[in-house]
């Protein structure tokens, strides 16, 4: 169960990831007038993410021995349909280590969601403390807060891998699948001891937690993102149509 759920938190994941960044560009163009300034602004707001997304790229690529050229993490294209807000030069490899590369970032983000929301709980209750005696903004808890919370936002909107990074990824992924199948018909079998068992289910039971957090922040960011888009188009009396 705990599996099914990981798998439609991140499936609403990727999909939110792609209306909240579309809905912010809308907000910011419609404001600016301007697809650079727009981009920019995103890029900007994005920043964390997208320097652990391609050090994630990178990084993996070094440790299987894949060699990398520049890292750039400035957005290129701009006036172009499709803008690259980061990007690391790698040589090519064989399909396995390519595959590996390619989905790198999602690894890296779910292990740094994981990281900041085990503090989060421990900062909540001193920020709550802090609230309670009348110091909450004199005190590093309430930033703290904010910065876990922005951290979240950022991560959580940059991890997917895009459709160049994915190249090659879903022949290996079939290739393994009829490979595992094989050797389940053949009768091999992996055996976990109950203890290794209890712990896989304690941590995917801790991951689906973690990926609610984040996914219910990501959906009321997406609510307010629409609710700004229609502000700014009263505002501004100009409407932004995206065409897929």
């Amino acid at each position: 169960m705990a599996l099914l759920i990981i798998g439609l938190e991140i499936i609403t994941l990727y999909l939110l990831s792609r209306k909240l960044s579309q809905n912010l560009y809308i907000v910011w163009f419609l404001l600016t007038k301007s697809r650079p300034v727009a981009i920019g602004f995103l890029s900007f707001l994005f920043f964390p993410g997208t320097v652990i997304h391609e050090l994630a790229h990178l990084f993996t690529a070094e440790i299987l021995g894949v060699h990398t050229g520049g890292l750039t993490l400035v957005p290129e294209g701009l006036e172009d349909k499709n803008v690259r807000t980061g990007s690391v030069a790698i040589a090519q490899s064989d399909p396995i280590r390519r595959a590996a590369i390619g989905i790198a970032p999602v690894f890296v983000g779910l292990g740094s969601l994981g990281l900041i929301s085990y503090f989060i709980p421990g900062v909540w209750n001193q920020m709550m403390i802090d609230l309670s005696d009348g110091i909450l903004f004199s005190q590093p808890s309430f930033y703290l807060f904010l910065l876990s919370g922005y951290s979240l936002f950022a991560i959580s909107n940059t991890m997917f891998s895009s459709h160049e990074d994915m190249e090659g990824f879903w022949p290996v992924v079939i290739i393994i699948t009829l490979i595992s199948a094989a050797a389940y018909i053949a009768g091999i079998r992996i055996t976990l001891t109950e203890t290794m068992q209890t712990n896989i289910a304690e941590f995917f039971a801790a991951a689906a937690v973690t990926l609610g957090y984040v996914t219910g922040l990501n959906i009321s960011l997406f609510l307010i993102s629409k609710a700004l888009i229609f502000g700014t188009q009263k505002l501004t009396g100009r409407t932004l149509i995206i065409k897929s």
